[in-house]
């Protein structure tokens, strides 16, 4: 039988987290680009953290932090530019 500290090191994938480093290495399908064909932004949760996928007017589609590093808003609520998203 595991141990309860073999478990949590096996299943728990936040930041920092031996199983969230690997699973970081890697690609995971999280929606379909149709999704984003109606509202340019999405919020999601992966791995223990919160993100925006978005996709600006380029049609180009990102993954970034759900609040902004400069002004601290929801970039849920952010305006797609022809190369990026801008906060409010």
């Amino acid at each position: 039988m595991i141990s309860s500290q073999d478990n949590d090191l096996l299943t728990q994938v936040g930041p920092g987290t031996p199983m969230g480093e690997l699973m970081r290495r890697y690609w995971h399908p999280i929606a379909a680009s149709a999704e984003l064909d109606e509202r340019p932004t999405k919020e999601v949760r992966l791995l223990g953290e919160d993100l925006v996928l978005y996709k600006d007017r380029s049609g180009t589609i990102g993954l970034i932090d759900r609040v902004c590093a400069h002004r601290r808003v929801n970039l849920a609520y952010g305006i797609p530019e022809e190369h990026g998203l801008r906060c409010m």
